[in-house]
């Protein structure tokens, strides 16, 4: 992978294969506990996304309010009573233009928001819980995959 276009062109087509009951978490690593993550649940009829809220990381790692401007500008909806961190969700299915968007909105999110330098700074875990908690192997991602 060289750079975020090629990672967000890889993350929605990834994103737009996967199943009913698959997570993938794409965590930020070697910074401990308090990592800074993008996160997908795929539903029967939508695809649910995260974005780690500024609360649950150290102040260091925080977006602060020019970040969340940004990632608000990006299409991100605010926490809420029933999210604890920025979220979206797409219907499925959706179009090849909206899982492209999504990739887009989680680039903004983690690279202009929160300031990761590359997504070589990412890793990324995926499973489907539908079926026995398989593995889910995204190499379109080029990113690492935790253990």
């Amino acid at each position: 992978m060289t750079g975020w276009g090629d990672f967000a062109a890889g993350l929605a087509v990834e994103l737009a294969a996967l199943r009913a009951g698959s997570i993938v978490k794409l965590v930020e690593s070697d910074t401990g506990p308090r990592r800074r993550y993008a996160q997908f649940l795929q539903l029967d009829d939508a695809l649910e996304a995260e974005l780690v809220d500024d609360e649950w990381l150290d102040p260091a790692l925080r977006a602060g309010a020019a970040g969340r401007a940004l990632i608000a500008e990006s299409g991100w909806r605010e926490r809420d009573t029933s999210h604890n961190n920025w979220w979206t969700e797409l219907p499925w299915p959706s179009p090849t233009t909206e899982y492209r968007r999504l990739a887009d909105m989680v680039v903004t999110g983690l690279r202009d928001g929160f300031g990761i330098d590359a997504p070589t700074a990412l890793a990324y875990t995926g499973w489907n819980e539908r079926s026995g908690n398989r593995k889910l192997d995204l190499p379109l991602l080029g990113l690492r995959q935790e253990p």
